[in-house]
């Protein structure tokens, strides 16, 4: 291979190429320089920064983080201002605010952006020729997140707990009169179904006209959990029974079985209770009572399922 090359390069015809590729390139070089100083006409992105806000000042309207112009100049010019870096429009809001809005006329836009692409550019159109944006120095207020999904879980598995959001609370700005009766803010509604392990996804927040919150959006997390079976013994709890009377069962404990989810299989609080009422003697006139099931508040019990249906029962008047 490196004698061919050797004798490659030793060929008049390797020279013959090589000469042409030079001089391809140099007028190519030529045809640059000449490009450059004619008049061109191009479109960029612009990133938009506002300077000098004091820290105190929120923006209630959104601020574009940037806009797109179309500008014609030398070419040299334009490869200076777009080529070779992101070009910035920068807007002054100690120049431009007044009362609670900082404005933006299409004359101030238009010397923003010659400043930005030089004197001798022509700013053909802009996506964005003015702006307005309302702005409060008012403190914010700390409120509520609450979140707005219907979650489902897969079967064998739980939705465990309320969905909650990170951060729980956000800021609000905006007049005093909106803030004054805003007592929290709500996610946008989401459905998720069949869900069979825990999820997060970033939702916005519901929009307040007139009123700006920070952050924007929150993290929803969905605790999902796997139900596991469980068995218990529960004392059967007699209900409206005469004050005169006593209501004796046998069995007085019965088993039940139900689902729980996984964390909660060692908590012995009891997840369900079994009841019998008084008032079912009068259709009842044997020797049992029917036994009803009922789930606890605040255990998570899934299709809890008596082993027996009735208990016998003696009325001690």
């Amino acid at each position: 291979m490196g004698q061919w090359g050797r004798t490659l390069r030793k060929s008049s015809r390797f020279r013959s190429v090589l000469t042409f590729a030079v001089f391809v390139g140099i007028a190519a070089l030529f045809w640059l320089i000449l490009t450059l100083n004619d008049s061109v006409q191009d479109s960029c992105i612009v990133n938009v920064k506002i300077s000098n806000k004091p820290d105190s000042v929120t923006f209630i309207s959104d601020v574009p983080k940037s806009i797109h112009v179309e500008v014609k100049d030398k070419g040299s010019s334009l490869m200076r201002a777009m080529w070779l870096k992101t070009p910035t429009v920068t807007l002054n809001f100690r120049e431009l605010a007044d009362h609670g809005q900082m404005i933006c006329s299409r004359s101030d836009m238009m010397a923003a952006l010659k400043e930005t692409f030089g004197s001798s550019a022509t700013i053909v159109s802009t996506s964005l020729d003015s702006l307005r944006l309302v702005y409060t120095d008012r403190p914010g207020k700390s409120v509520p997140v609450v979140v707005f999904v219907k979650a489902n879980a897969r079967a064998g598995y739980i939705v465990y707990g309320q969905p909650t959001a990170e951060p729980t609370r956000v800021t609000a700005y905006g007049p005093r009169e909106i803030l004054d009766t805003l007592t929290r803010v709500m996610t946008k509604s989401f459905v998720e179904q069949d869900l069979a392990e825990s999820k997060s996804f970033v939702s916005e927040l519901r929009t307040i006209p007139g009123v700006r919150l920070i952050p924007g959006s929150v993290l929803v997390n969905v605790n999902v959990e796997p139900l596991v079976a469980k068995e218990d013994i529960v004392t059967v709890v007699a209900e409206n029974v005469p004050h005169e009377e006593n209501l004796l069962l046998f069995p007085s404990n019965v088993r039940v079985s139900y689902f729980v989810p996984m964390s909660e299989f060692s908590d012995d609080k009891k997840a369900v209770r079994v009841v019998v009422d008084y008032n079912d003697l009068a259709e009842h006139r044997g020797e049992r009572l029917p036994l009803r099931i009922e789930t606890v508040k605040g255990v998570s019990a899934v299709n809890p399922r008596l082993h027996s249906d009735s208990v016998e029962y003696t009325l001690v008047r």
